[in-house]
């Protein structure tokens, strides 16, 4: 199996697993925390989705993110630099929700951008290292970077089941 094709698969699946773990949430469950020092539904999602974004335009492509080029840093008040990394605990009282149905297009546009450049690769494409100042992507390749992509997006859809499980219980 060639890997691109391996990333392929993993995305669909993390992507029907975040779909089912979306359903049927209201703006008050998308916002609701357990306590002052963790993240919402909302803020997770939108996290990493503009990670993603970051990863794959800004670093791999070296061009500017979804997130700035379709303007979703005005329309929800956001920094065009911020992806959620380091945020605080004030950042993150701070943070407004967008609502689900522009995160679901921003998720859309975004991966679309991503399936788009993954297409375009070949097996030794995997081993490039994009140029970065960024002092924690040094020494990434292209399939370094896909292998954290995955990484994390995984672990996110299960921290978005295990805050919808505390507000609605098991499977609900």
């Amino acid at each position: 199996m060639q890997i691109g094709r391996l990333i392929h698969e993993t995305l669909s699946e993390i992507s029907g697993d975040l779909d089912r773990s979306l359903r049927d949430l209201r703006p008050l469950e998308l916002d609701w925390r357990p306590c002052d020092e963790a993240n919402s539904i909302g803020f997770i999602l939108w996290h990493q989705i503009r990670v993603e974004d970051a990863w794959v335009n800004e670093f791999a492509r070296g061009r500017s993110p979804v997130f700035t080029t379709d303007s979703w840093d005005v329309k929800w008040n956001i920094p065009g630099h911020h992806t959620g990394f380091g945020y605080t605990r004030e950042n993150i009282d701070a943070f407004v929700t967008p609502p689900l149905s522009s995160l679901k297009q921003y998720g859309q546009s975004v991966r679309k951008e991503t399936i788009t450049y993954l297409d375009g690769l070949g097996c030794e494409d995997f081993d490039l290292q994009p140029e970065t100042d960024h002092p924690w992507r040094q020494g990434y390749t292209v399939r370094r970077m896909f292998g954290h992509i995955l990484c994390e997006l995984s672990q996110h859809v299960g921290h978005i089941r295990y805050l919808r499980g505390l507000q609605r219980g098991l499977d609900r």
